[in-house]
């Protein structure tokens, strides 16, 4: 019986192949070493790269402790600054144009109040009204105006809540034998 052998046996490196393969060595051994001399130089650049990094770090600036005074001082200057931003961006033409009475509406506008009460004394009072509200003073020809006045504006998509702070008839009676009613309503507006 006869043997097949599919696997081709090794050569041993002898003669040419072995030249050949010393000569390929030989030739791969600069660019070794280059490679070798270029990784250490890569490896100290970054190292110098780590340490200069290191020392250009911000460093956190602490701010000194003001004095009680001081520090009261800046919070009053912070809070009327903070007054100043709020009444800047007051929505004023978007409220004015949505307590506008429909022409169906006798109804005249006295007054509007969007920042509470003035300060007294010299000091910075509380606004009596939180913000986002809106004091209207008007005046009505009948009871059923005013009423369909409060009715409109608590309607309109721009207020959460109206509703009637307080009511009285002047003393003068109209053509019709009516005396007018004049009346205060607070409206809190969606911001």
């Amino acid at each position: 019986m006869t043997r097949l052998d599919f696997v081709r046996r090794a050569t041993p490196l002898a003669g040419w192949r072995l030249a050949v393969l010393a000569i390929g060595v030989l030739m791969l051994l600069p660019a070794a070493v280059n490679w070798m001399a270029q990784w250490q130089t890569v490896g100290r650049l970054q190292a110098r790269l780590d340490a200069q990094s290191a020392a250009l770090q911000p460093r956190r600036l602490t701010r000194p402790a003001l004095a009680p005074a001081q520090q009261q001082q800046l919070d009053l200057q912070v809070k009327a600054v903070a007054e100043a931003v709020r009444q800047l961006n007051l929505p004023v033409t978007r409220l004015l144009k949505t307590i506008e009475a429909r022409e169906d509406m006798r109804i005249a506008l006295l007054g509007l109040d969007l920042n509470g009460e003035p300060a007294q004394d010299g000091q910075a009072a509380a606004p009596s009204t939180p913000a986002g509200t809106l004091k209207i003073s008007a005046e009505a020809e009948t009871a059923q105006d005013m009423i369909n006045y409060l009715a409109f504006l608590n309607q309109q998509r721009m207020f959460r809540s109206v509703y009637l702070l307080k009511h009285e008839m002047t003393g003068a009676a109209t053509g019709t034998g009516e005396r007018p009613y004049q009346f205060q309503l607070e409206a809190q507006w969606r911001q």
